[in-house]
């Protein structure tokens, strides 16, 4: 058994947006699979942990970006567990081309959650004890967003609201789903700014279930933006981008 996943995948039609570049949730998806796969060859995959009624739930996610995969392009992913410390655990990946150039790199924070209780809870309630690897080459860290909220001049606002097709079977939004609330902020119009995105960071802060109501806004000051979701008073997530 090996602690790193590594696997192929084609970038497919229904990866892109209206402007033919991937999506932020398809590459949310792409690397949720990914650990998800990793996660399964632990031994703490859903099948081992959904009986006991526990879950990881993603705290902080950060990505860091050479350039975006293009249609019909096969890539290679590779994801491990890079550190356990503290109750979380930081899981780390990257990408390649068919050439072996390295086109972009994540870092995301877990927590160990139980269902039954909606409470965070200890690594040792884990059945295995899991191996880390460390950083493997990957510099980027999911890191606390600390812009302020009055940050730069709003350009984008919406209500979402949370239905079926989104919500998981931990009874939340999935964390790809985000990946669409930030796109819809960050191109309200559906084109997109020419400026090539350097890196994303996300902060999950609370959990949002089904019908709640999304409020999502969107700030920019040069080349970075702020994109916020508040949900009944409470700050949902926050998300950094930087061109």
């Amino acid at each position: 058994m090996t602690a790193m996943y590594t696997n192929q995948t084609r970038v497919n039609y229904y990866d892109l947006d209206m402007c033919g570049k991937i999506k932020p949730s398809a590459l949310l998806r792409m690397v949720h699979i990914a650990a998800d796969e990793n996660a399964t060859q632990l031994g703490v995959g859903f099948h081992v942990l959904h009986p006991l009624n526990i879950t990881f739930v993603l705290q902080r996610f950060g990505l860091s970006l050479t350039r975006m995969p293009a249609y019909d392009e096969n890539v290679t992913i590779r994801t491990w567990p890079a550190a356990i410390s503290r109750g979380t655990f930081i899981r780390k990946g990257d990408m390649y081309d068919a050439d072996g150039e390295k086109i972009m790199e994540w870092a995301s924070l877990w927590l160990l959650f139980d269902l039954a209780e909606r409470k965070i809870i200890k690594p040792t309630a884990l059945p295995v004890e899991l191996q880390a690897l460390g950083d493997m080459g990957v510099a980027i860290e999911p890191k606390k967003i600390d812009l302020p909220a009055d940050f730069g001049s709003p350009f984008s606002s919406y209500i979402h609201t949370v239905r079926y097709a989104e919500v998981d079977t931990n009874m939340h939004m999935n964390n790809s789903i985000y990946g669409d609330l930030i796109g819809n902020a960050m191109f309200p119009t559906g084109e997109q700014d020419a400026k090539p995105w350097k890196q994303l960071q996300i902060n999950y802060q609370a959990e949002t279930r089904l019908n709640e109501k999304i409020e999502v806004t969107a700030r920019r000051d040069e080349n970075t933006c702020l994109i916020t979701g508040h949900v009944s008073g409470r700050v949902a997530f926050t998300a950094r981008v930087d061109c």
